[in-house]
């Protein structure tokens, strides 16, 4: 069967560096230890995912045919009959999304700007304990949601045959009948979103100090690494919120 078009270079490269990242944030949070230098990167790139998630909904408004979120299938109805149509072997195929992918997709997408929220208010202090526990629920959540994601094309793949598996590195899939292939490659946009990511990567960087580990966000000193100091003013102060709750 014929290979046809389907999803452009900037949705490509986009796809790539948001799982690098995203593995990258998610090992070190879990094995690397608060005091290393290197766990300031943590928050970098998941500052970094954000950044690069606004940028995915502008070409997701704007953007070729299978990168508009207008091509997502997202009524819920159409999940569950895809995922019935999963368990009795009758998936149909589609040249772009289909329900399950739209709606990873968008669990992620929104996932990302909740793990970066929760994750300024510990570095600020905000009821720590409480975001700590919803940061790392976030966390598995999105992990979870990319182990579905990663099952589900190795299934549609195996089933199927169709290059599913690899269309977000060349992309191209088989031709299915009545949908029409992408007709934009937007090579000119690849070079804008490479430049912006780069933009923002290198602001982020010089911003950070790596010796304190503070990171000076939009006039904002934020503490991403823990030090004797930054403890000793943690413990101080929850010490005062302890001795004004026995008052």
């Amino acid at each position: 069967m014929q290979k046809v078009k389907v999803y452009d270079l900037p949705t490509r490269v986009f796809h790539l560096f948001f799982g690098v990242l995203f593995a990258t944030s998610f090992l070190i949070g879990k094995f690397i230890d608060d005091e290393s230098a290197i766990y300031a990167y943590h928050m970098l790139s998941g500052l970094m995912m954000v950044f690069m998630v606004i940028l995915r909904i502008i070409w997701g408004i704007i953007g070729s045919k299978y990168a508009k979120f207008s091509s997502f299938k997202l009524n819920p109805k159409d999940l569950v009959k895809y995922f019935k149509n999963v368990l009795s072997g009758k998936t149909k195929r589609e040249l772009g999304h289909n329900p399950a992918s739209s709606f990873a997709a968008i669990l992620m997408f929104l996932l990302t700007f909740s793990l970066v929220g929760t994750g300024l208010f510990m570095v600020n202090g905000v009821e720590k304990e409480f975001f700590e526990e919803i940061h790392e629920l976030f966390a598995f959540s999105f992990l979870l949601i990319v182990i579905a994601h990663i099952t589900g094309i190795l299934i549609h793949q195996l089933r199927h045959d169709d290059g599913m598996a690899f269309s977000m590195f060349n992309g191209t899939k088989k031709a299915v009948d009545g949908q029409l292939e992408n007709d934009r490659n937007s090579p000119i946009v690849l070079v804008i979103f490479l430049l912006l990511v780069i933009g923002f990567s290198a602001n982020l960087l010089k911003s950070l100090d790596s010796q304190t580990g503070t990171l000076n966000l939009f006039g904002k000193q934020l503490q991403l690494v823990e030090n004797e100091h930054h403890k000793k003013y943690n413990n101080e102060y929850y010490d005062m919120e302890d001795d004004h709750d026995d008052d």
